[in-house]
């Protein structure tokens, strides 16, 4: 009897280990890509700053009208992605820089499709190729991103995981 409480001990132990070792490759994977997603948010932002907002001689940037709202989203994305999060992977963390990223995104199509100028376009073709080039990427790495999200947290919720991950400091992570 005392054995088949060890092998039965050491069973849970062995299950236990390999629990957590997943979790953790999971969460390590989707904090990895999470950065990936900000770091290239962060480039559209430099782009935003440099196309769009440009200093005068006393150093205040000035910019255009039909650009105050890119430019203000490019700011309120900034400062999104500078704040610490304890929890990066956290629901309300992931949903602030999702929103915020959303936010840029739709003031820049409102400003790429308002009234063109009879100067000529609305902005420079180099900017124009660099934004998509950066959106695709932001794209791509939070669609992979989510992937990942959406297997840990079902490793999170299957059926003897959803009482050990808790224990575990394990918790449900948000998708981008």
């Amino acid at each position: 009897m005392s054995l088949l409480l060890w092998l039965v001990l050491a069973l849970l132990l062995f299950w236990g280990v390999g629990l957590y070792n997943r979790l953790m490759r999971l969460r390590a994977r989707g904090l990895e890509v999470l950065s990936v997603v900000e770091k290239q948010a962060g480039t559209c932002v430099g782009l935003v700053k440099q196309f769009v907002g440009r200093p005068d001689d006393q150093g205040q940037v000035q910019v255009a009208a039909q650009w105050a709202d890119v430019h203000a989203a490019a700011l309120r994305l900034e400062l999104t992605l500078a704040q610490p999060r304890l929890a990066p992977l956290q629901p309300n963390a992931v949903a602030a820089v999702s929103k915020a990223w959303a936010d840029m995104q739709a003031a820049w199509l409102a400003a790429t499709e308002g009234p063109t100028d009879l100067a000529g376009p609305v902005m420079p073709p180099e900017m124009q190729e660099a934004w998509a080039a950066a959106n695709l990427k932001v794209q791509s790495a939070s669609g992979g991103f989510n992937q990942i999200i959406a297997r840990y947290n079902e490793a999170i919720h299957q059926y003897p995981a959803r009482w050990a991950a808790p224990l575990m400091g394990f918790h449900a992570a948000g998708s981008f």
